[in-house]
This record gives C-alpha cells, structure tokens and sequence, in this order.
C-alpha cells in the first residue's frame, strides 16, 4: 500500500506538481490511511448516511410520521435480506472479506519466500522485496496491519509453513460476528390506532421550523459525486473554480486551484 501510495503521488507531481505540495500540506496522516496514526476500516462512516439519502430522495417530501415509517421499513427489509445472505454464506469469512482474501492468494502464487526465522519471512515480487513477521501480523507493504487480512506476502509465507489463514485474520470479518450485526430485528410497529399516545403529546402543537433567507438556486438532493464515480461513469463536469471541463481530471484541476490560490503570492 505503501509503494501504491508513492507511486500515486508520483503521478500527481508529474500532472500537477503543486496538488501535491497542497496535500503535503495538509498532512498526508489527515486523508491517507498508510500514513494514518489510527487504525482505519475500509468503511467510509457516512456509507450508511449516503444509501440513506439515495432511497429517501422522494421520500423526504413526506410527512414526518410517514417518512420515519418510510425509513424504519426500509431498515427492516435491508436487516432480513442481509441476515438471509449472510445465513447462506458458508465461508470462514464474510463474502466481501472472503473475496479479497482470494484475490490476494491468487497474487501470492507467483511470489518467492525465503524464511528466516519461524514467523519472519523475506518474500519477493519481482525486483521489489518484503518483509513478513507472522509473529505481529506486520508486512512491509502495510496492508497486512492496515487491514487485518492477510495480505498475498503473508499468504505466500503462510503457505511454505503449511499453515492456515484464520488466526491472522480480524475476527471482526469472520461470519460468526457478521450474523451478530443482524441479530437484533428490527420490530414492527403496530396499526396507528393501537397506540398509546399520552395525552400531552396528543394535544401538543408543533410548528414548522422558522426558515431563514433560502439560498439562490434549486436545493441540493443528491449527494457530491466522487472522483472514481466521476471518471467511471464519463461525467461531463466542471471545474467551479476555473470552469475547466473535462472528467478524470476536474477533480485534480479543482485541487489545483485551491492549491494556486494557497501558495499565491
């Protein structure tokens, strides 16, 4: 991960040098997980929050009352498909964990280990070498202890000891704890007129919210696209900065900018 992430940052210099003078300066701890001094997952924390905002578009449009029950019927038939997926799943790991541990196996065929203690190993990729401790689940790469998932050297090590995998992966991915996730159902609710409202609540009145000045323009729906989604899908695009259009590169030239405008002067 490691040599990826230099060889990224190369690329950008070669583009735009001052996008990487600007993300050096902010850190590259702030944004990059190699470089992070925590422990980061995969998962982005706003996924839930964007899949959310995706399905409730129209949804939003409603009634407070209809719109909770919208979202709460939306999260019972999300809990009950995954719980029946995950219950079919008859791997060590989840299908998603599972599936990146093949494919790093795959890799890890055409690599070369020499041992040389028990746990450490040097493994060798071409011209490139890393080293392996099984003993702390630490690769020179920094895949292995960023994801705690065997990473292809780990898998080529583990494979000239005959030994398996399991114990060097995180227990968060194995299918034990993806099946805890979806234990707790969410409940039905029952008809509207079987419920028990005090009657403070039933005689309260509540307002709409004051609204302030609106905002010029039609109000934002649908959620930023990302670079990868951008360059994927051929969005025509521009930059808000320059007005520069284009798609893979707008991203990079909206960095630019901010970055001329830091370093202006």
């Amino acid at each position: 991960m490691l040599d990826e992430f230099n060889e990224r940052m190369s690329k950008i210099e070669e583009i735009y040098p001052r996008v990487k003078a600007y993300l050096y300066y902010i850190s590259y701890h702030r944004w990059s997980r190699v470089h992070a001094t925590v422990n980061r997952t995969w998962t982005m924390t706003s996924d839930i929050a964007e899949s959310l905002n995706v399905v409730t578009k129209y949804a939003r449009e409603l009634s407070i009352v209809e719109l909770l029950e919208y979202m709460r019927t939306l999260l019972e038939r999300w809990t009950k498909e995954r719980l029946l997926k995950a219950m079919g799943t008859f791997t060590y790991l989840g299908f998603k964990f599972n599936k990146e541990l093949d494919d790093n196996r795959t890799l890890s065929h055409k690599l070369r280990v020499r041992a040389s203690t028990d746990y450490i190993h040097t493994v060798l990729d071409g011209v490139r070498r890393y080293i392996v401790c099984l003993e702390n689940k630490r690769c020179s790469c920094g895949q292995f202890q960023l994801d705690e998932l065997t990473c292809p050297h780990a898998l080529a090590a583990l494979r000239q000891r005959d030994e398996s995998f399991e114990q060097y992966c995180s227990h968060y991915y194995t299918m034990e704890n993806l099946l805890r996730i979806y234990e707790i159902p969410v409940n039905p609710l029952p008809d509207e007129s079987k419920w028990n409202v005090p009657q403070y609540i039933s005689e309260e009145v509540v307002n709409p919210p004051t609204r302030g000045k609106r905002q010029p323009g039609r109000p934002q729906k649908e959620r930023y696209k990302t670079y990868d989604e951008i360059n994927s899908k051929k969005y025509k695009v521009s930059c808000g900065n320059c007005g520069g259009e284009g798609s893979g590169t707008v991203y990079i030239q909206q960095i630019e900018c901010k970055s001329n405008k830091m370093f202006s002067y």
